[in-house]
Order: C-alpha cells, then structure tokens, then sequence
C-alpha cells in the first residue's frame, strides 16, 4: 500500500514574482527594473556612440540600433552617482521603453534577470535621499542586498532629458 503525499510547494522568489532586469550601478548599489519596460540588455562598442557637444553631462550621445536613432544616458549619474568611464571599450545598455518612448541606460553591468512579488517592495520615503527618491518604486531586500526598484518613467521624464528628441 503506498500513500501519496503532496509534495512541498516548491516556489521560491526565483521562479514566481514579476520579472525585473537587475543591474549594477557602482560597487555597492544595485538596481532592478521592470522586464515589462525592457526591450533588451546589450554591450555596445563605444565606437558606436556618437557624442553630441553641450549636452547635459548625463546624455552620453546618441547610436543606431536596428535603423533608430537612441539616446544613451549614464543611469548612475542621473541618479546622483559617480558616472561611468567615459573611456571604457564597450559599455552594458538596458533599452528601456515607456509609453513608446525609448531610452538607453549605461549601467556598470547587467547582472540578469531576478523575480520577486510586487508587494515585497518597501516604500523609498524616509530611506533615501530626497534627490534620489523620485527615480525609484522602493526598494528590497533580496539575498542580503539592498536592491532598488527604478521607476523607469521617471528617468525618462528627467529634466535633464527634456527637449531631446526620440525616435523609435
């Protein structure tokens, strides 16, 4: 006679939740936005960025990405951090999309793809710096890692983007 017992649910944080693209922003600060707002993750050659004078010092130059013309901005310094080297080889880009805006974002690295349920995302009021705030969802914790949650409107939104145009 033999018993049948349920398994354990075996569903973890990595296998349900919505999906986010988590990337590196300097040494010690991490970043995740939303798969839904992502189109890709790439490594451009540096070569392929033409640098446009008297921009804002975000705006790393605009490059061609299957017959369009994409802004590339330095998401850490957007976000008040240390900019990337401007003299790197290559450089990791999430194309990001928002309300059929593109918009491509320089990162230290791409670390994947992780999961996490929505409502784990704590509020960013009161945990952050005020300048820092408005770019974000919230944050999390996630494997001992403070792990911030983009709000990818926002950077889009920034005013240090306004008046560039976007074609996609």
């Amino acid at each position: 006679m033999s018993v049948n017992t349920p398994l354990p649910n075996r569903r973890s944080s990595r296998t349900s939740g919505d999906m986010y693209l988590r990337l590196k922003l300097d040494e010690q600060t991490y970043a995740v936005v939303p798969m839904l707002q992502t189109q890709e993750a790439i490594v451009l050659p540096a070569g392929r960025i033409s640098v446009i004078p008297n921009l804002p010092s975000p705006v790393m130059g605009l490059f061609n990405r299957r017959s369009n013309l994409l802004w590339l901005v330095d998401l850490p310094e957007i976000l008040g951090l240390e900019p990337i080297d401007r003299h790197l080889h290559s450089y990791d880009i999430a194309l990001l999309k928002v309300w059929q805006t593109p918009l491509a974002v320089a990162v230290r690295s791409i670390q994947g793809v992780t999961r996490f349920e929505r409502e784990r995302i704590e509020s960013p009021i009161g945990s952050f710096n005020p300048a820092f705030t408005p770019y974000l969802q919230g944050w999390i914790l996630q494997e001992k890692e403070l792990v911030l949650v983009l709000a990818p409107e926002a950077i889009i939104n920034t005013k240090v983007l306004e008046g560039l145009a976007v074609s996609y």
